[in-house]
């Protein structure tokens, strides 16, 4: 994300730095946040594959990661999530949204940050790009191309420079090497003083008090990660590092912020609370589809292990003894 300078202090969301607890939270356990919404698969006018009951497209390479039903609906718990966080705000970058011209939305997913740019400030003009097809945009001034941002990007006229790039929740969609020259390529295509922002959560789990469980799955799960970039190729710790490689790309005035997002609604604080069930929504959503593939293709665990993990993993959280966070 977009922080302050170096030096000036940004308390994360406004809230306590310590999350507050809520004691009730342990006591009931028939909170369903499942609304009952159905999420129609994009178009398949391109090839797709099933593998071990989730569907995965097969652009290119392809990707690590499943592209159904279950994995937009955890892209759109994440598009609401991050609504609320910034205060139905679409960016935390410094610019003011009625002089964007060209904004540039790096691995859209469905487009909805996309579309929902595009509809707020109708005089920019919007291009979402992604590696997975996508249904054509409904409003006028976004449109979509299908392409690997890592490779030259041709789907830029050369006259065209961006006044704010966006990039959310790529980590294991590139490698690691990938990062640099697709920083690089960013800061070729943007006006002077344009700015990109990029949204990440970091894949470590946090707990601030005597509620961690000892050898507790999710923390197993976070430490795999190293793992499964290692002998997979896919780089899941670009949180910890996009900042350092932003400024060896050429950026200058490099921010960073940190938010604190609860695994449930253990937290006292009100906006806490939110938080921690769209969080808790968007790891239910997404562990099963984040584990499946690497761990079956490349580290030879088969499905019932992998579904295995995750629900001991949502025992954990089930059991709403824990006070877990992770941070973007």
């Amino acid at each position: 994300m977009t922080p302050p300078p170096t030096g000036e202090k940004m308390d994360d969301l406004s809230l306590p730095s310590e999350i507050p607890v809520d004691e009730d939270y342990g006591l009931s356990r028939d909170l369903d946040y499942d609304d009952g919404s159905a999420y129609s698969i994009a178009s398949t006018k391109y090839n797709f594959t099933w593998e071990n009951g989730r569907l995965y497209h097969d652009y290119k390479a392809g990707h690590p990661f499943p592209y159904d039903e279950r994995s937009q609906e955890n892209e759109e718990v994440l598009h609401e999530m991050m609504l609320y966080i910034q205060d139905d705000k679409y960016f935390a970058a410094p610019v003011d949204g009625d002089q964007l011209k060209n904004v540039l939305d790096l691995g859209c997913g469905l487009g909805l940050w996309s579309e929902g740019v595009a509809d707020r400030y109708p005089e920019c003009n919007v291009l979402g790009v992604d590696s997975a097809p996508r249904n054509d945009p409904i409003i006028p001034n976004c449109q979509f191309e299908l392409a690997d941002v890592t490779e030259e990007w041709l789907f830029v006229n050369p006259s065209t420079k961006f006044d704010l790039v966006h990039i959310r929740s790529l980590f294991a969609s590139l490698k690691l090497e990938d990062w640099l020259p697709l920083y690089k390529q960013c800061l070729d295509n943007m006006e002077s003083g344009a700015w990109i922002e990029q949204i990440e959560v970091e894949i470590k789990v946090y707990c601030d008090d005597d509620t961690r469980k000892p050898d507790g799955e999710l923390e197993r799960l976070a430490e795999m990660t190293q793992v499964m970039s290692s002998t997979h190729g896919a780089y899941f710790q670009i949180a910890e590092n996009m900042s350092t490689m932003m400024r060896d790309a050429g950026f200058t005035d490099v921010r960073e912020a940190k938010y604190k997002l609860p695994v449930g609604w253990w937290s006292a604080d009100p906006k806490y609370k939110e938080i921690g069930k769209f969080f808790e929504r968007f790891y239910k959503t997404g562990l099963q589809g984040w584990l499946m593939h690497i761990w079956t293709k490349s580290m030879g665990f088969t499905p019932e292990a992998v579904n295995e993990a995750c629900l001991k993993a949502f025992a954990e959280i089930d059991s709403r003894k824990h006070h877990y966070y992770f941070q973007l």
